[in-house]
C-alpha cells in the first residue's frame, strides 16, 4: 500500500511542475507580449518625442525642410527637498532650491520665474518646455548641477524647420506638431520616405508612478528627397507672381514651370501662400495646381482645331464664316469677343474666335471631339499631389454642349493636367508624368533616382507641326503679344472663361479665369509654362479682363530671366545694341 501511495504523490508532485511548466512556457511564448506591456505600464511611463525625418533639398542641394534637434526639459519638483550638510543641518529649504531653479532657468527657458514656480508646486512629473534649441543642453546640465538638483532632466527630441520660410510652401507643406508626421503638400506624400512621427521615450518610474531615468527610445528610418523643384526658378516665379497679385488682386494664382520632355516640375508659385515654420498662424493651405478645378476657356481651341486638320475635317487653308461675332447651336446665341467674317483655321486660333472654333467643333462627331480631349489627360488625376483633383470632363452629345466645349467652358481642369497638355505639344506629342521627386538617398548614402518614362504618344507629328507654328504667332502678333520677348520665341495660347455666379444663376460679367500656356524656346523647347489668375481685377475701368491683357503680361520678363539663368542663346535674331544689351544684362 505504501509503495501505490508513494507514486500516487509522485505522479501529482510531477503533474504540478508540469503545469507550473507549460504555464510558463505559456507566458514566455504565446503571452509574451502582453506580459511585457504589462510590465512596462506597473513600472515605465512614457513620453512622447517627435522623430527627426529625411532632409528635403532642391535640385541643386539647397534645403527646403530638415529636423532640427531639440530638447524637452522637464523635473520632478517632489524630490526636491531640503539641502542639508553633514550633520543634516539645513542649508538651503526645499522652497529656496525652486525659486534658485527658477532664477536661473528663467532667461534660458524664456518663461518668467513666477510660472516657473507655479510648476514646481505641481507634486509629478513637470514639462518645463519643449523643442529647445539642442545647443541649451549643456547649460540645463550645468544648471543641474550647479544647483544639485538632479531631477531636472533633459529627452531629445527634434522639430521640423524650414529654412526657406514662404518659399514653395504650397508643395512642401510641412509637419504637425503634434503627430511629428507630413500633414499638407510633399511632407504629406512622402511619409514613408521621410519618416518620422513619434517615438516613445521610456522612464523607469517609481511606487508612487514618479519618472526616475530613461531607459530606451524607439527610432524609426528615414530617407532624404532631392525634389525637381529648382530654388532659384522657384523664387523667379514667385517674385512674377507677387507682381501679378500686387496689380490684380486675384482670389487665387500659379506660376507653373515645368521640363516637357521629362515632366520635372521646376517650380510651381501659388497664391495665396503661408509659412510652414508657423503653420497653425493660417487657415489656408491649398494648391490650385493641383486641386482647383476651373474652365480653361480658349486654351482648348488649339488642339481642338489642330485634330480637324489632321483628320481632314478641315483644310489649313479653308475660310471659315466668323458670323460677324454670333452664332447659334440649338437656339443658343453664342457670341464672339469680336466680329470676325471669313477666317482661316490658322487665324482662329491666332485671335482666338469663339464661332470659328465651334463650327470646326460641330463637324467632329461626339465621341471624337471629347476623345481630343480625353486622350489628353483631362479629366484624369496626374496622382502627383496630395487631393489632386481630376477636374470634370463628362462627354455630352448635345451640340449646344460641344459648342461650349470647344471653346473651354461646361468642363475644368487644373493647371497640371494644362501643363501636360501642352507639354506634349512642345515635345513632340507624348505625354509626360508630372512629379516632384528628383532622388531619394538612404542614410548609407544609396540613391534611388527617380527614372522619367516617355508616355503614350497622343499628338501626331501633323498636329504637332502646326500647333507650333500657330502657338508661335499668338504670341507674336495674336491675344498674347503682351507677353513676347525680344531675346527668344515662346508658343503658347491665352484663355478667358466666365465664372458662374450663383447670385444671378448665370455666367458672370465681371469675373474670369485667366489663363496663358505655352512652352519655350519653339524649336527646341525647355520649359512648359502656365499662368492662372482667379477673378483677376481692372487696373483701369475700360480695360477687357482676358488672359492676353492679364496672364500673359508675365511671361516677357519671366521667360528672359529664366533663359538668362538657364545660359541659352537667344534664338530670335536681334541687332548689334540688343545682343550687347542681353550680354550685360546676363
Amino acid at each position: 500500500m505504501i509503495p501505490r501511495k508513494v507514486y500516487f504523490f509522485a505522479f501529482l508532485l510531477s503533474l504540478a511542475f508540469l503545469l507550473v511548466i507549460l504555464k510558463l512556457a505559456s507566458l514566455q511564448i504565446l503571452a509574451k507580449e502582453k506580459l511585457i506591456r504589462y510590465i512596462e505600464n506597473q513600472y515605465y511611463t512614457k513620453e512622447n518625442v517627435v522623430l527627426p525625418r529625411g532632409t528635403i533639398y532642391d535640385r541643386k542641394g539647397k534645403i527646403f525642410a530638415i529636423s532640427v534637434p531639440t530638447i524637452t526639459v522637464y523635473v520632478l519638483p517632489q524630490y526636491i527637498k531640503d539641502l542639508k550638510d553633514k550633520n543634516k543641518k539645513v542649508i538651503k529649504t526645499a522652497l529656496q532650491r525652486k525659486k534658485e531653479l527658477a532664477e536661473r532657468l528663467s532667461p534660458v527657458l524664456k518663461k518668467s520665474q513666477t510660472w516657473i514656480l507655479n510648476k514646481l508646486k505641481e507634486n509629478q512629473y513637470v514639462v518645463l518646455a519643449r523643442n529647445l534649441d539642442k545647443t541649451l543642453k549643456p547649460v540645463i546640465e550645468d544648471i543641474r548641477r550647479e544647483t544639485k538638483i538632479w531631477n531636472l532632466g533633459i529627452v531629445e527630441s527634434s522639430k521640423r524647420y524650414y529654412p526657406m520660410n514662404k518659399l514653395s510652401a504650397n508643395n512642401i507643406g510641412f509637419v504637425s506638431k503634434t503627430t511629428g508626421l507630413g500633414a499638407e503638400g510633399l511632407e504629406l506624400k512622402l511619409n514613408s520616405v521621410l519618416g518620422g512621427g513619434l517615438g516613445k521615450v521610456l522612464f523607469l518610474k517609481d511606487a508612487l508612478d514618479n519618472p526616475i531615468t530613461v531607459v530606451k527610445e524607439e527610432k524609426k528610418e528615414s530617407k532624404d528627397v532631392v525634389l525637381t523643384i529648382d530654388a532659384n526658378i522657384q523664387e523667379m516665379a514667385e517674385e512674377a507672381l507677387r507682381k501679378l497679385v500686387k496689380l490684380r488682386k486675384p482670389k487665387e494664382a500659379v506660376v507653373l514651370i515645368l521640363n516637357p520632355n521629362t515632366g520635372e516640375i521646376l517650380a510651381n508659385a501659388v497664391y495665396p501662400t503661408y509659412n510652414p515654420n508657423y503653420y497653425w498662424k493660417y487657415r489656408w493651405f491649398g494648391n490650385p495646381t493641383f486641386r482647383g478645378m476651373y474652365e480653361v476657356g480658349s486654351l482648348a481651341k488649339p488642339f481642338v482645331m489642330a485634330r480637324a486638320i489632321a483628320t481632314g475635317k478641315v483644310k489649313e487653308d479653308e475660310l471659315i464664316w466668323g458670323g460677324n461675332g454670333v452664332v447659334y447651336v440649338d437656339g443658343v446665341r453664342i457670341r464672339d469677343h469680336r466680329p470676325f467674317k471669313w477666317i482661316t483655321p490658322k487665324d482662329i486660333i491666332v485671335h482666338s474666335s469663339n464661332v470659328g472654333i465651334i463650327k470646326v467643333a460641330l463637324r467632329f462627331k461626339p465621341t471624337e471631339f471629347y476623345s481630343i480631349f480625353t486622350r489628353l489627360g483631362f479629366g484624369k488625376s496626374t496622382h502627383t499631389f496630395p487631393g489632386e483633383s481630376r477636374g470634370r470632363l463628362r462627354p455630352d452629345p448635345r451640340p449646344v454642349q460641344i459648342a461650349y466645349a470647344a471653346i473651354g467652358q461646361s468642363w475644368t481642369a487644373t493647371p497640371i493636367q494644362v501643363a501636360v497638355a501642352y507639354s506634349a505639344i512642345a515635345n513632340g506629342g507624348y505625354l509626360v508624368k508630372p512629379h516632384f521627386v528628383k532622388e531619394v538617398i538612404s542614410k548609407d548614402g544609396k540613391k534611388e533616382v527617380c527614372q522619367f518614362q516617355k508616355g503614350e504618344k497622343v499628338l501626331s507629328d501633323k498636329e504637332v507641326k502646326w500647333l507650333k507654328e500657330v502657338l508661335k504667332l499668338v504670341v507674336e502678333k495674336g491675344t498674347a503679344h503682351k507677353g513676347k520677348s525680344k531675346y527668344y520665341t515662346i508658343a503658347g495660347k491665352t484663355g478667358t472663361a466666365q465664372k458662374y455666379d450663383p447670385k444671378i444663376h448665370a455666367l458672370s460679367n465681371k469675373k474670369f479665369y485667366t489663363w496663358f500656356a505655352g512652352f519655350f524656346p519653339v524649336e527646341k523647347p525647355k520649359y512648359t509654362i502656365v499662368v492662372f489668375a482667379n477673378e483677376p481685377k481692372k487696373i483701369k475701368k475700360w480695360e477687357v479682363i482676358g488672359g492676353g491683357s492679364v496672364s500673359s503680361t508675365v511671361l516677357k520678363e519671366l521667360v528672359d530671366r529664366l533663359m538668362f539663368y538657364s545660359k541659352e542663346k537667344p534664338d530670335k535674331i536681334v541687332d548689334k545694341g540688343e545682343k550687347n544689351l542681353h550680354t550685360n544684362s546676363r
